[in-house]
């Protein structure tokens, strides 16, 4: 607002034209008030007689003039000075209005929130009343069940029963700490009869050949406690329990129908979400982008997940989840907090998403945690690797299900392969947390709006879709090096085809054995298996599944009829009656599933490199450390997934296959 000086003739309220602040000029004349362009003004008037003084005010709201005698306002001349103010109505109202919501905020949001709930809900049942229980329906009702508990929550620990409740657990706990010995021992003897006893009623006496893949689950912890770098301070607490969940998780996937139709069920689910993905590629690479799937259809399904992962991240459903379950984890198999919440991160994000999940903690964490951080992700097939291997064929239920068994077992080969040497514990501190959030990379930058999460969620997708396309790139192209190498030098001997994969197949053939493939396969299975070590996993499954294939339609064949007769011709099998060839011939059922299994992991040299770029970004003070114990996190997560290997061989069924 600004101020102008007027010379005033008198007082009688007849005012001389002077000079405004406004557009135009203004005139004031006895108590009449002139507006324009929408502007009013204020006159203040004083006046100085030898005895007493006058001032004269406009209003703008009644248009009358008023006296007050309670100044001195002249100057040298007498004359009287008049503050001509500009004053916009329109500004001010808004300005009030913006005070108004200012002050009533809270409020107005709690408002909207109300009638956006009673919307939803009037939707919701409108919705179940048009689709009566169908698919659809339940999956709405787990939804909005699951978002009530998550805002429930959300909302009850910011009061101040929340901290309440939290010191009365930790007192129950404190507890049952006293008698834990008694309490763990009572849970050993059952969980040990109960295996035992199932193994025998169900396993070795209905089919007594899945018998062998128990010598794969006593070699291979044997092999990692031999090489573990202090044998003295294994957690053998974590190992067994970490076995143990394993093999319970393996009995519902593998034993039971509903247990296989939740993991078909989320596996669809996962399968939509990617699909969406499909809109992208036709539009920026046309409709063939399929001639080139892996750059222009797995790429950007894989950005689609990691932009969803980054959204819900901030939405906090997946915190909610892995917080819950994986505090459970770490209280049952007594491991810290955040060890647990990444192993079960693990499950459905790649080794770089599950860590923003505990990122607060990272730069702090003990050797054998941060070890575990990246060892345990090389065990499971999530996030961008799940993507990967489903567009090279794989069904999505075998990865899934193959990602949750391993889960467990890979905190079990972590414990004995690189045990903790000090105490593990998870600070609960905000302030602490806080400043270590204001610490990390920009890579683990932590969201603040929606649209903030699907930025970063995007410069995410960027390095790791880029890391993965040139690692893959890189390591297929060494392969082939070596094996037009190794092909020459067999040449210079009579060696024909002397491969990498014809080598690895018999440096791989006894762990193939172990996990109880039938020996007639386990050559083919040591093939895939080394050329899964050697580079990536999306290498050897295009290999199995032909021969899934061929298994399948062979099966098919001989249930046909008595007559339908067969030739072995080398690796080939040829179908007389149809007068077909199944190239690359059949394997067994069982070794099938061992194979695709054993497969459904991310350890691998490919790997090891895309970890240590990937770290590089997150934790770069600690990178030395990880390339220090990368080869022996490989070795780990090879290990938990040959494990979930010999679960699935030690309970398979053909009539319940995942």
């Amino acid at each position: 607002m600004e101020f102008q000086e007027l010379n005033v003739s008198n007082l009688d309220g007849t005012f001389s034209k002077g000079q405004s602040t406004c557009e135009n000029s203004l005139t004031t004349i006895g108590h009449e008030k002139q507006q324009h362009d929408s502007h009013y003004i204020d006159i203040e008037v004083t006046s100085d007689n030898s005895r007493n003084q006058a001032s004269t005010h406009l209003d703008v709201n009644t248009e009358s003039v008023v006296y007050h005698e309670n100044s001195r306002n002249t100057d040298k001349n007498g004359t009287a000075v008049v503050d001509v103010k500009c004053r916009n109505v329109i500004l001010e109202r808004f300005g009030h209005f913006k005070r108004l919501f200012v002050e009533n905020k809270p409020h107005v949001f709690l408002a909207l929130k109300i009638c956006v709930l009673i919307a939803y809900f009037v939707y919701f049942g409108f919705a179940l009343a048009h689709h009566e229980g169908d698919e659809g329906s339940w999956r709405l009702i787990a939804c909005t069940v699951f978002g009530v508990l998550l805002f429930a929550w959300r909302k009850f620990k910011k009061t101040k029963n929340y901290k309440k409740v939290k010191s009365l657990m930790r007192a129950l706990l404190s507890r049952v700490h006293k008698s834990r010995k008694v309490i763990r021992w009572v849970l050993y003897v059952a969980m040990t009869v109960f295996m035992t006893v199932y193994v025998i009623v169900m396993v070795a006496i209905r089919t007594p050949e899945n018998l062998r893949s128990l010598f794969g689950l006593a070699a291979f912890p044997f092999l990692l406690f031999v090489t573990s770098n202090n044998r003295r301070k294994v957690n053998w607490h974590a190992v067994y329990w970490g076995m143990s969940l394993q093999f319970i998780m393996a009995l519902i996937i593998l034993k039971t129908p509903w247990g296989a139709s939740i993991i078909e069920w989320f596996g669809t689910r996962l399968t939509n979400l990617i699909h969406n993905a499909e809109a992208g590629s036709i539009f920026m690479f046309g409709e063939k982008y399929k001639d080139h799937n892996f750059v222009f259809g797995a790429l950007v399904q894989g950005v689609v997940l990691i932009i969803t992962m980054s959204v819900l991240n901030y939405l906090g459903v997946i915190k909610f989840v892995v917080e819950s379950a994986g505090r459970v984890l770490a209280f049952g198999l007594g491991i810290s907090p955040a060890e647990g919440i990444n192993a079960m991160g693990n499950i459905f994000l790649h080794v770089p998403e599950s860590a923003m999940l505990i990122q607060e903690y990272i730069a702090e964490m003990t050797p054998s945690q941060l070890f575990m951080t990246y060892a345990s992700g090389m065990a499971t097939v999530g996030g961008t690797s799940l993507v990967i291997f489903m567009a090279s064929g794989v069904p999505a239920g075998p990865l899934i299900a193959a990602s949750a068994m391993s889960a467990p077992a890979a905190i079990s080969a972590c414990k004995l392969s690189f045990p903790s040497h000090e105490k593990e514990e998870m600070s609960s501190n905000d302030d602490i947390i806080n400043s270590r959030l204001r610490d990390t990379t920009g890579f683990l930058e932590k969201p603040k709006s929606l649209m903030h999460s699907i930025i970063i969620g995007i410069n995410q997708s960027v390095v790791l879709t880029c890391q993965a396309v040139f690692y893959i790139m890189t390591f297929i192209i060494i392969l082939e090096w070596v094996n037009n190498t190794l092909i020459w030098f067999g040449d210079r001997i009579g060696v024909e085809n002397m491969t990498a994969e014809f080598l690895l197949s018999y440096i791989f053939y006894p762990f193939a054995f172990m996990m109880g493939a039938r020996p007639e396969d386990c050559l083919f299975i040591g093939q895939l298996l080394g050329i899964r070590t050697f580079s990536l996993a999306v290498v050897a499954y295009p290999k199995l599944g032909p021969i899934i294939v061929n298994g399948r339609e062979y099966r098919s064949y001989i249930a046909a009829g008595e007559n339908n007769t067969w030739t072995q011709v080398g690796n080939d099998i040829y179908l007389d009656n149809l007068n077909k060839t199944l190239i690359g011939g059949v394997i067994d059922p069982r070794s099938e599933i061992i194979a695709t299994y054993a497969l459904c992991g991310s350890a691998s040299f490919a790997v090891m490199g895309l970890i240590i770029g990937s770290f590089e970004a997150i934790v770069p003070s600690r990178i030395g450390e990880i390339t220090h114990n990368i080869l022996r996190a490989m070795i780990v997560g090879t290990v938990a997934s040959y494990l979930t290997a010999c679960f699935a061989g030690l309970l398979f069924e053909e009539e319940i296959s995942v």
